[in-house]
């Protein structure tokens, strides 16, 4: 089985191109969670989330870049370490939220939290992915 890094569909052809939306496929097994936007842009968005750090922000260095001009450019960011997704703010102007709580340090994160960055509310969830 193998899953698109941008639009999350999941295939279990052996095609290196997602067929949905063009882009290179990943194996499953990288895939360790993902972020999907529950409201602001790109709404119904998918990000997956993988070992090592994921940053987010404004700014198009970014490994996830929000266009919500709430966001800092360089917002938050999320640790993979030890089998644990954790949140940390990267000290943004409007902080940021896991279940309508302000992080002040890094935060782990559960199968359906909501992530509040600016005005962009992002649902958490943890992947099982079995073949």
């Amino acid at each position: 089985m193998t899953i698109c890094k941008s639009c999350g569909s999941q295939s279990r052809t052996a095609h290196n191109f997602c067929t949905q939306c063009g882009s290179r496929m990943k194996p499953a097994s990288e895939i360790k969670a993902r972020l999907s936007v529950v409201e602001g842009e790109p709404e119904g968005a998918l990000f997956v989330l993988r070992n090592g750090r994921t940053t987010i922000g404004h700014d198009c260095g970014n490994i996830i870049v929000l266009g919500d001009e709430h966001i800092s450019n360089k917002h938050a960011s999320i640790l993979y370490e030890n089998e644990i997704f954790k949140i940390q703010d990267r000290h943004s102007r409007n902080g940021v939220f896991v279940n309508g709580e302000k992080v002040t340090e890094a935060t782990p994160l559960c199968d359906g939290c909501v992530i509040r960055l600016g005005d962009t509310l992002l649902k958490f969830e943890q992947l099982s992915l079995a073949n």
